[in-house]
């Protein structure tokens, strides 16, 4: 295997299984930054402020820092920061996440707001774990309407403990889509937006690095389209003999195997 410079891990399925650490995880990272490689956690988990991936990681034993945090929820949050500041934004995600929103300053409205709906210029789907009929009734009908609608991530699931799965953020995308007929603009992997943004924050050329990831359709994806090496784990979504379009460059049982 190439000796890269830095190493881009997906979370869930990758590093954890919901709260519980993959075998071999922790130790592997820490022996990688021992060997002066930069790590960055690279994660459509749109769900989360940031932030609390730290507070999450040192339970686990992990440490890290801010500008290793690569979340498609973070890279939503800057182009709505730096490019839809004046616009007043529906959102369909959790407390944390729209909290995290709100202090960049970026002007967020929930179902528990009261606005007119000639007001709304965008309606943001993210990762909900808090989803309600009533998010999704606003949103169908400010839709209607033709705003702007912009998605963090692709994903259809998320795997936690014991073989199960979880709605993402396009499930939920989907639903949308049934009534409306209208698809989002995404910002999460497979999208360059979020590669160059991870690459920013690690000051890193994509050649350095290797992406790590259980899904063949959005973290080996990433790098396929984007020109990155990548590492398919089988811990997590993908199976050995899953097909796809998207070939990573290599296939390991486990991080622990890096």
């Amino acid at each position: 295997m190439k000796d890269y410079k830095g190493y881009l891990f997906d979370i869930d399925g990758t590093i954890v299984l919901g709260d519980v650490l993959i075998p071999g995880a922790k130790e592997k990272i820490e022996e990688l930054r021992k060997c002066g490689k930069k790590i960055g956690f690279y994660t459509n988990n749109s769900s989360k402020n940031p932030k609390s991936y730290i507070e999450k990681f040192t339970k686990l034993g992990i440490e890290t820092e801010l500008k290793e945090i690569i979340t498609a929820g973070g890279v939503l949050a800057d182009y709505l920061k730096n490019s839809c500041k004046d616009k007043k934004i529906f959102m369909v995600g959790t407390k944390d996440y729209k909290n995290y929103c709100k202090d960049l300053e970026i002007q967020i409205f929930d179902e528990n707001d009261e606005f007119d709906f000639s007001e709304i210029d965008i309606v943001v789907v993210t990762l909900d774990s808090e989803l309600n009929y009533k998010k999704l009734e606003i949103a169908c009908k400010l839709l209607h309407r033709n705003v702007e609608y912009l998605a963090a991530n692709e994903d259809l699931v998320y795997p936690v403990e014991d073989g199960v799965f979880l709605p993402d953020c396009k499930a939920i995308c989907n639903i949308i889509e049934l009534c409306t007929k209208k698809i989002p603009k995404y910002f999460g992997k497979p999208k360059k937006a979020m590669l160059d943004y991870a690459l920013r924050n690690l000051n890193l050329l994509k050649d350095e690095v290797v992406i790590v990831g259980d899904r063949l359709y959005t973290d080996i994806a990433s790098g396929y389209i984007n020109g990155c090496d990548t590492i398919l784990v089988l811990t997590g979504e993908a199976k050995r003999d899953s097909k796809s379009v998207y070939n990573p460059t290599y296939i390991l049982d486990s991080i622990a195997d890096i």
